[in-house]
């Protein structure tokens, strides 16, 4: 008579197992380790606007998570791509990424921009002004399935490392580097001085960030719920408010580090606070008009 329950509960149990199994699983979280303010690496750890955002989310839907560094760029992409990164804090659409990723709605807009040495501009009013130059980025990143296109077709662009890529900017082995704008905002200040450099008008693209997930992954079933969650956070001025923080916090960061750039940042002259006060204004007006006047990209629903 006894053997009866203790089937029903053996049975119980079993059925309840699949559950509690998925509400312990631990899904790894990364992103671009050099993207700041939106993401970067920091002792080790991936901080930044992005990295907030997750956590925030993933911690208010419960889920049990780890946010790493994975490698470069690409290497997250590719860690994505196999299933070994459940979560990537930001990043662009493309058709690529696409067909191994879902994405969130689109959080934060993102110019992108073309800088050169100063002095060395050159007239930018079209796509077609890079023909013949020769151009440095970052290693895996995009800019939208438009220009990637472009960029595969007609430009000559080598995808690196960044620091290498600013460094052949600075060498004049490349004529140009195509960089984020908020992160070109943050390396003029760690570049200026003798080595200053010059963002052009007006930006070459626009794309917008999103949070993506693995489509294998099972944290692909709660993409409805991260939407929601991320909805908000736009709505009521949270992302905003990051992206500030960390912004300012890069600029503090950038002072410390800046001495392994700037051959004369041990001892700042008059001339060359007055700068960095001159940055601080440009950056607000620029960022301002970006996140406070234009919401290009983003869901009416966050107007």
């Amino acid at each position: 008579m006894k053997t009866f329950p203790l089937i029903v509960s053996c049975f119980i149990f079993s059925c309840l197992l699949p559950l509690n199994y998925a509400a312990a699983e631990m899904f790894i979280v990364s992103g671009n380790p050099k993207a700041p303010p939106v993401m970067w690496e920091q002792y080790n750890k991936l901080t930044g606007l992005g990295p907030d955002l997750a956590a925030s989310i993933l911690t208010e839907l419960d889920l049990s998570f780890d946010i790493r560094v994975e490698g470069d760029w690409q290497q997250v992409q590719d860690k994505s791509k196999s299933g070994k990164v459940d979560m990537i804090v930001a990043a662009y659409k493309n058709d690529a990424r696409g067909e191994y990723m879902d994405f969130s709605l689109p959080y934060l807009p993102q110019p992108t921009v073309i800088v050169v040495e100063r002095g060395k501009e050159f007239p930018f009013g079209r796509w077609e002004s890079l023909i013949g130059k020769k151009g440095v980025s970052n290693v895996g990143e995009s800019y939208g399935q438009e220009f990637d296109q472009f960029i595969k077709e007609k430009l000559d662009v080598q995808f690196i490392a960044f620091e290498r890529a600013i460094q052949l900017l600075n060498l004049g082995e490349a004529d140009y580097l195509i960089v984020d704008l908020y992160t070109a905002l943050i390396y003029a200040r760690l570049l200026q001085g003798e080595d200053a450099i010059t963002i052009l008008d007006p930006p070459v693209t626009t794309q917008t960030f999103h949070i993506t997930v693995t489509k294998t992954s099972p944290l692909a079933a709660h993409l409805p719920a991260i939407n929601k969650k991320l909805h908000g956070l736009v709505k009521d001025g949270t992302v905003e408010k990051l992206f500030y923080k960390h912004f300012e916090d890069w600029k503090t960061l950038i002072a410390k580090r800046s001495r392994f750039y700037n051959r004369d940042a041990d001892i700042r002259s008059q001339e060359q606070q007055e700068y960095l006060n001159s940055r601080d204004a440009y950056e607000k007006e620029r960022l301002g008009s970006l996140l406070f006047n234009n919401r290009e990209g983003l869901p009416p629903a966050a107007e």
